[in-house]
């Protein structure tokens, strides 16, 4: 584990959470406009979790697949413990939000959730149907499909040079796609989404060859790169605006995200000592959590007082009520992590783990 990364990930995880605080919008000019300039792009989020996945799992499985320590189907086995149990329970808690249209449309929605695919189908009526941030773990599932013929892929001196020119067609494709395309195929569809998860695989080349150069490892240099690679995201969250919304969706975050990555993975500058502290790599474990659940409590925070009157007179409005949300979604996220996550990933490794 590298703690600093993983500390981040809850950062990046609230980032989509204030993304999504659309109704912010309708509280007052003041929160319209913080909404409208810095919580949206909370959206980055997910780039950010895309290239930092093809890093993690270079660094954790890379030698371990090459040397034949670990088979295909256990590297598989051990993503589906991670990642499924949670997005069964979310998909199971959104089925009551989700009750409208046509029942066979519904169950063809279903079993498109069920089997992690509906990332694949570009219909916004469709990958964001049920519990909506599930469109990102669809691509996830993809991306730990191929991540083995990658390790292999990426030995072959051919390959490897095609590989960057094959990412530098995503943003040509964008600037000839129509802009309606932009969202479901440059944002959402896991084929062209690969291409985040190729450069965080490429990063850990990076980093693997580099790592023990003595002038990245100064505590001097690596605090100085540390700020230098928060400012550098800062500067392009300062100029989102002047960017389209479809190279924002897809590339241009591309730069700081893998800057910030490849910096504090050496984890030797303050910036990295205060994310290593216990508490901060606790919210990165629970992250995943936080990020599944916390639209399903705003969703249900908006659905509830329309069944329940009552709840209009007790529930808080506007930006109190995303204080309310923020914390609804922190505990439950924790005792998801403690009570269902870690409990049903050791049952899946130790019911199918010996059978593969």
């Amino acid at each position: 584990m590298i703690k600093p990364l993983t500390s981040l990930r809850f950062f990046f995880a609230l980032m989509v959470f204030l993304s999504h605080l659309w109704f912010l919008q309708d509280a007052s000019p003041f929160y319209r406009q913080l909404y409208d300039d810095i919580f949206y792009e909370g959206y980055i989020g997910v780039s950010f979790f895309f290239i930092l996945s093809g890093f993690v799992l270079g660094y954790s499985y890379h030698d371990k697949i090459l040397e034949g320590k670990i088979k295909f189907s256990q590297f598989w086995l051990a993503r589906f413990a991670r990642i499924y149990p949670l997005h069964l329970l979310t998909l199971l808690i959104a089925v009551p939000l989700s009750f409208k249209g046509d029942a066979t449309e519904w169950i063809n929605r279903f079993v498109l959730n069920i089997f992690l695919i509906q990332s694949f189908v570009p219909s916004d009526d469709i990958y964001f149907y049920f519990n909506s941030v599930s469109w990102s773990i669809s691509d996830e599932w993809f991306f730990y499909i191929m991540f083995p013929f990658l390790v292999f892929l990426m030995l072959r001196q051919k390959y490897l040079k095609f590989l960057p020119v094959a990412i530098l067609l995503i943003p040509i494709s964008l600037l000839l796609a129509k802009e309606s395309y932009h969202e479901k195929y440059f944002y959402i569809n896991p084929l062209l989404r690969l291409g985040d998860f190729i450069i965080g695989k490429m990063l850990y080349r990076l980093y693997r060859k580099r790592k023990d150069i003595e002038v990245l490892n100064n505590r001097r240099v690596a605090t100085a790169a540390e700020i230098g690679s928060i400012l550098f995201l800062a500067i392009f969250l300062f100029f989102h605006n002047d960017v389209p919304q479809g190279f924002r969706y897809s590339c241009y975050y591309w730069p700081p995200m893998i800057f910030l990555i490849y910096t504090f993975a050496y984890s030797r500058g303050v910036i990295s000592d205060l994310l290593s502290n216990n508490s901060l790599v606790f919210l990165g474990e629970i992250s995943f959590g936080f990020y599944m659940i916390h639209m399903l409590v705003l969703r249900y925070y908006q659905y509830l007082p329309q069944k329940i009157p009552l709840l209009k007179n007790v529930l808080p409005a506007n930006h109190n009520a995303a204080l309310v949300i923020f914390g609804i979604s922190l505990v439950l996220s924790i005792t998801i992590y403690k009570l269902y996550e870690l409990p049903a990933n050791r049952f899946i490794k130790r019911k199918l783990g010996p059978k593969i």
